[in-house]
Order: C-alpha cells, then sequence, then structure tokens
C-alpha cells in the first residue's frame, strides 16, 4: 500500500483564537473550517517556545528548548542533529519546504547580502531535498530569497525594500503604531505569503514523483507587518470588532514592565486602535486561508486529496495588544496557544480534543504518519486520536522555554522558572484567574504548589538540559546585553 502524502502547513504568529472554527471567532477563515469540520482540532496546543527559531527548532528537532540549545533567535538547530524531516526522507519520501524555515542564523538578524542559496546546504543536511526558501520579512530589506528575485524582475524591490526598512525603524522608534501599517506595496497577489501560497500550489500541481511527498508550506504572515492587500482588509469593520483583553496585572515582572514602557502607543491605545489593528492581523489571516484553499483545491484535482494528511499550525501567537503588549515572547496565553488542525486522508473527523499538547508531539506525530525512525523525544503521536471515538488522554503538562526560563503549563495552573536553580517568577492560578492577570508566585498559600510542580515535572527534566548550549547562551547575554 502506497504510503500517503503529508502537507503541513505553517502560519507564522498566529494565534489559536483566531480560527473561524472557534466559537466567538470574528476571523474569516472557511478553509481552514473546512480542515477542522473534515479534521482533528486540538484546542489546547502550546508552543514550545513563544519565538520563532527556538519554537521551529522544538518542531524540528523534537526536543524542547533546553535539549536543543535555541535559546532565543541568535541560532537554529544543529544541521547534522535530529530532525524529523531527515527520518521522514530516509522512509522514503521526497521532501521539500517552500517559504520561511528560520532554521539556519547568521545571528538574531539576517546577513546583508547574502542569499539564501549559499545557505541551502544546512536545509538539505537537515532533511529538506527540495528548496525553495523564503527570507524572514524583517531579512528581505537587506538579504536576497527567491521572493526578492521575483520583485526584482518586476521592479518592486525597492518600494518593497523601503517598506521593511519603514516598518524596522519603527519597531526601534518606541513608537509601534500596528493599527496604522500599510498593506505592501505591490500589486494584489504579490505580496509575500501570496508568492509561497501561489508557488506551493504550482509545486503540488506539477509533482509527479515516485515518491509520496512531505511538503511544508512556511507562509511568513500573519506576523507583521501586517501587509494584507487592501480587499481583505476591507473583509473587517473595525468597529465591529472585539478590541480584546486591556486588563493587567498592576505590578508586573520588570521585563513586561520595560516592554511597556519602550512601546508607550501599543500600552495606551485606544480601544479603537486595537480593532484596527485586528482587522489588519485578521485581513492577513484570510489571505492565507484563501492560499489554503487553492492548497486544497489542487490536491482535489490530482485525486490525492483521499491520500494526503493536512496539518495546519504556527510557531507561536502574537499578543495583539493584550496585556498592553505587541508581538510575542512572553509566556502569557496569547503568544503561546497556537492553532493545531490535523485531517486525516479518511476526512471523517470533526472532532475536538481539548487534550494539552506541543510542537514536539507533533514531530513525532509527523514521523509516525510517515512510518520513519522515531526520534529521541519527549513527544507523543497523535494519530492514535484518529483511531478511536474516545477523548485520547493528553499531557499532564508541556513546557515552553525562552531565554533561560522555563514555563510548565497544567490543566490548573501556570508556573514559569530561572532554568538553573528553578527559582519561581510567575504563577497564574487557571483556574481562579484564566485570563493571567494576577502573578500568585509570592503568595505563601501557593508554596506548596509550587514545589509540588518543581519536583513532578522540571527535575526529571534536568537530565535533558543541554549545559554547554545554556552556558554559551547566558555568555551571549553577558556579552551583548541582549536576551535574543
Amino acid at each position: 500500500m502506497k504510503k500517503p502524502n503529508i502537507l503541513f502547513i505553517f502560519a507564522d504568529q498566529m494565534r489559536a483564537d483566531c480560527l473561524g472554527s472557534v466559537p466567538g471567532s470574528q476571523v474569516i477563515s472557511p478553509h481552514l473550517e473546512r480542515l477542522s469540520a473534515e479534521g482533528v482540532t486540538f484546542t489546547r496546543c502550546m508552543s514550545n517556545s513563544p519565538l520563532c527559531v527556538p519554537a521551529r527548532s522544538s518542531l524540528h528537532t523534537g526536543q524542547l528548548v533546553r535539549e536543543n540549545g535555541c535559546w532565543s533567535n541568535r541560532v537554529g538547530p544543529d544541521k547534522d542533529g535530529p530532525s524529523h524531516v531527515r527520518n521522514i526522507r530516509d522512509a522514503g519520501y521526497h521532501t521539500a519546504v517552500i517559504g520561511k524555515t528560520h532554521l539556519w542564523r547568521d545571528g538574531p538578524g539576517g546577513k546583508p547580502g547574502r542569499h539564501v542559496r549559499e545557505c541551502e546546504h544546512l536545509l538539505h543536511a537537515m532533511g529538506f531535498e527540495h528548496c525553495h526558501e523564503v527570507n524572514d520579512p524583517v531579512e528581505t530589506r537587506n538579504m536576497g530569497c527567491y521572493y526578492t528575485d521575483y520583485l526584482a524582475e518586476h521592479g518592486w524591490l525597492a518600494a518593497h525594500q523601503a517598506y521593511m526598512q519603514a516598518w524596522v525603524d519603527e519597531m526601534y522608534s518606541g513608537n509601534v503604531t500596528p493599527w496604522g501599517q500599510e498593506p505592501a506595496p505591490v500589486p494584489d497577489g504579490a505580496d509575500i505569503d501570496s508568492y509561497i501560497g501561489r508557488t506551493s500550489a504550482d509545486w503540488l500541481r506539477h509533482y509527479d514523483g515516485a515518491s509520496p511527498f512531505y511538503l511544508q508550506v512556511q507562509f511568513t504572515g500573519p506576523h507583521d507587518p501586517f501587509d494584507a492587500p487592501k480587499k481583505y482588509r476591507e473583509m473587517y469593520d473595525p468597529a465591529s470588532l472585539a478590541p480584546g483583553n486591556s486588563e493587567r496585572h498592576p505590578s508586573p515582572l520588570p521585563g513586561i514592565k520595560a516592554r511597556r514602557q519602550r512601546s508607550q502607543a501599543v500600552a495606551h491605545a485606544t480601544p479603537y486602535q486595537r480593532q484596527r489593528w485586528r482587522a489588519n492581523y485578521y485581513g492577513n489571516i484570510t489571505l492565507i486561508d484563501d492560499l489554503i484553499g487553492e492548497l486544497i483545491q489542487v490536491l482535489a484535482q490530482k485525486g490525492q486529496l483521499d491520500n494526503t494528511w493536512i496539518i495546519f499550525n504556527s510557531d507561536h501567537g502574537e499578543m495583539l495588544g493584550d496585556h498592553g503588549l505587541f508581538s510575542k515572547a512572553v509566556f502569557y496565553r496569547e503568544a503561546m496557544h497556537v492553532p493545531c488542525i490535523i485531517r486525516s486522508p479518511s476526512a471523517d473527523q470533526g472532532r475536538v480534543v481539548d487534550a494539552l499538547t506541543d510542537h514536539i508531539d507533533l514531530a513525532v506525530t509527523l514521523g509516525d504518519i510517515a512510518g520513519a525512525s522515531p526520534l529521541d523525544s519527549l513527544g507523543r503521536s497523535l494519530v492514535p486520536c484518529f483511531h478511536t471515538a474516545a477523548e485520547p488522554a493528553g499531557k499532564q503538562a508541556v513546557v515552553s522555554e525562552l531565554f533561560g526560563e522555563t514555563t510548565i503549563v497544567t490543566d490548573t495552573n501556570k508556573l514559569t522558572v530561572r532554568i538553573e536553580d528553578h527559582h519561581p517568577v510567575l504563577l497564574f492560578d487557571l483556574e481562579k484567574d484564566p485570563g493571567e492577570i494576577t502573578n500568585v508566585v509570592d503568595d505563601p498559600d501557593y508554596a506548596g504548589k509550587i514545589a509540588e510542580m518543581i519536583q513532578q515535572y522540571l527535575v526529571p527534566l534536568r537530565a535533558r538540559t543541554h549545559q554547554e548550549k545554556l552556558k554559551d547562551y547566558r555568555a551571549y547575554v553577558q556579552r551583548t546585553g541582549s536576551v535574543n
């Protein structure tokens, strides 16, 4: 029996509550809703790190951040280290990636003048056979990729780079106004996500290899700048959108307080500004949803839809002004909680699973679908969910790590500690405080719960910590003064 194809669709910086199928969501996403109706939606999928490179590294390797050492955007995973992609390739699949990988790094930013072709050998070592890589948006202003080649060919590169530079300048200005960002300065259909979607559809349309395929489609949106064409923004009336959660802890952690102070416009955004922000963000999601619809259509036209697993996921979320913050890199639910839909070839599910899951589970699941050699991973395959109508037993806890800190999420609590000594810095009682407003880490009534969580969930992970890479990261922070 021929093995099934695998289509893994990955968004960048998409919140879990921004699926149209989520109760109360105001996002227009009919194609993702179709996948939900025909598949299984995992409603509590958490990122193993609320930042691009660490999250993607965990998904790629099946390892926690403490294991692969990718504590920030500074470095990606070892090219010769664990890779679910390489294992799937070795199981007889033709592996391909189109879009943003964010797996190899020249540091926290791109290297001016370099083209992604120069680093394609790194992706080959990781297991990708066909590579059509697109830079992170911030890097496209001074670094070459297949998308900038396309822009240059049509005479649009200078306008795009000026647009991106203006966005970068705003990020460093301390006056970030995401509600005021303009659409991409290119014709409709020429923005970066449309390019990725169209290129991916063409690849599927023309693939005629004897081997089953594993294709990763890596969109750059809805990560800012929110550059969707005007017609997608106009699908949303800002005045009708919920402005989000403006409540915040009166005495936040120093890092949160500093971020609010650096971004006063966001911290004090009016409800209407937050609504406009959401319209821009949702427009990007609807654009991506349309592109996903085209991918599904191509599979159907080729008679491959009933022989293809489709997985939709994201690396992390986006704060969208909630708690007075923008972007990610914090352990709030809005930055950690990601969408996760899996449609099997049988397309007869339409189920919702509330069990806790995470990126390393997806790495193991992808390998399981392909019949690949298993990773040495704490992740668990989700494939059994498709063989039983019963609610699967979820993880008791998931782990998310960044900047030398570890967060444990259970059904009832969220605890953040410093990795070296387990010093607790943050605790939310999710039963009493689902909005994550009040940090009760210093409340003596919770001392026993903190000790219990550390002993049960963190102490067993000590042996999995790559001490040399942690030491290297700490030295980098001390040397540069930057955690990223």
